[in-house]
């Protein structure tokens, strides 16, 4: 699926990224405050996305336009998951193979040894066997000590859901 979030919302769309959802983040726009509802709403629109916001009014404001819009109650980004999930009607798996970039929202690819030797630490590079490169900032990223956390996140998603 594809989403626009609001600025409140910068860690859910870091995880929905890694779930593989296509997320426009206004955070990462530069957008001034006085503009950003109606970026939001421009960009929903045009870019058929589905808005998720904690602004109960830019909702409403959305529904009222004809806009998918996704009202995210929850603190606690798993419980931001289930919520998405659940107004959106569809399960959200974290699976590396789908993953986009976190940081950028460009599309990750594998990458060889060969190909991140010189950027990685060379732990790292002894340790892991693959490795995945964002085709838009070229960040790299691996199955490291973050990957038990995004494990756990991801199993308590699953917990909630059912």
């Amino acid at each position: 699926m594809k989403f626009v979030a609001d600025g409140m919302l910068g860690k859910l769309a870091r995880w929905l990224r890694l779930a593989g959802h296509d997320v426009t983040y206004i955070g990462d726009l530069r957008v001034p405050a006085s503009e950003q509802d109606d970026v939001l709403l421009e960009l929903a629109k045009l870019e058929r996305r589905v808005l998720l916001t904690c602004d109960l009014v830019l909702h409403r404001r959305a529904k009222r336009v004809g806009i998918r819009s996704a009202y995210v109650e929850s603190n606690d980004v798993v419980g931001q998951l289930v919520e998405v999930s659940k107004r959106c009607g569809r399960r959200i798996r974290i699976e590396p193979e789908n993953s986009r970039c976190p940081m950028c929202n460009g599309q990750l690819k594998l990458a060889g040894k060969s190909e991140v030797k010189d950027i990685v630490p060379a732990t790292v590079l002894k340790a892991q066997r693959e490795f995945w490169r964002c085709g838009n900032c070229g960040k790299i990223y691996w199955h490291g000590t973050h990957w038990k956390t995004i494990l756990e996140m991801a199993s308590r998603y699953n917990r909630m859901v059912g």
